[in-house]
């Protein structure tokens, strides 16, 4: 993220950012790239699985829905 970017700052957040291990590594990967890592407190790491499923929850209360074949994703190009 920093190079595609061009940053010198990482922001590790969400339920990952609570992993202590994980910050250790982004605050190598930020230091031998002269960047820096910044992380939340504990209490704003979340998951947001919980939201997002709760938000899918309301849509479909609410009539809204999308065909199974429209509702793939694919990271390639």
């Amino acid at each position: 993220a920093m190079a595609h970017c061009d940053s010198k700052d990482v922001l590790i957040v969400g339920g990952v950012g609570c992993n202590e291990r994980l910050q250790e590594m982004m605050r190598i990967m930020c230091s031998e790239r002269g960047g820096r890592l910044f992380a939340t407190d504990d209490r704003y790491c979340i998951d947001n699985g919980a939201m997002i499923a709760y938000t899918g929850l309301l849509a479909y209360a609410h009539g809204v829905t999308t065909p199974l074949e429209d509702s793939t994703f694919t990271q390639s190009g």
